[in-house]
């Protein structure tokens, strides 16, 4: 399974680095289809590290016999991240369900000088359209999503967008809690 890690200092100029890194990696390995998916995600892990850690933090990108993509975020902290409360308003908060949206699954291991995030990012499913298919109503497309404010249709529109049918929601190891 090839791999490949860079470690860099815990400030947030690093944060750009580390997301240039993971595409440069992934496009080396022929997939770019999952480089802006991974980007953003190791944006939101390698700024937690800046932010919170304050240590060295290494990312690791390796791809799985199944073409899926595995980002490794490990830092010198044993604080264990979990999902914050945010007003309409905050600049910060979203990360981490902002990872839990984007991954197929993900989850946190710890160690005795500190912990590394996970996260598991399947190959885009393709979905052809049949020859016959008819032009789509986007007016009526969009009326489906809602407003996200937690209706079934909103519910259903964003979690048939982000995740394959039976692909788990999140596998957090640690048991962490995320907030509804």
């Amino acid at each position: 399974m090839p791999h490949a890690d860079v470690t860099l200092p815990g400030a947030a100029s690093s944060v750009p680095i580390a997301r240039h890194f993971v595409e440069a990696v992934l496009s080396s390995w022929g997939q770019p289809e999952l480089a802006w998916t991974a980007t953003l995600v190791v944006s939101e892990l390698s700024a937690n590290c800046a932010l919170h850690a304050r240590t060295e933090f290494t990312v690791r990108v390796s791809l799985e016999a199944d073409r899926s993509v595995r980002l490794e975020v490990s830092d010198g902290s044993l604080r264990l991240p979990r999902q914050r409360s945010f007003g309409l308003e905050s600049t910060t908060g979203r990360g981490l369900r902002l990872v839990d949206e984007l991954a197929t699954e993900w989850g946190v291991e710890t160690g005795a000088t500190g912990k590394t995030l996970w996260v598991r990012l399947a190959q885009p499913q393709e979905h052809a359209l049949p020859e016959d298919a008819e032009d789509v109503d986007v007016d009526a497309l969009l009326a489906t999503f809602g407003d996200d404010d937690g209706s079934p249709a909103a519910a259903t529109a964003s979690g048939a967008r982000r995740r394959p049918p039976g692909a788990p929601r999140a596998a957090v190891r640690t048991g962490l809690p995320l907030a509804a």
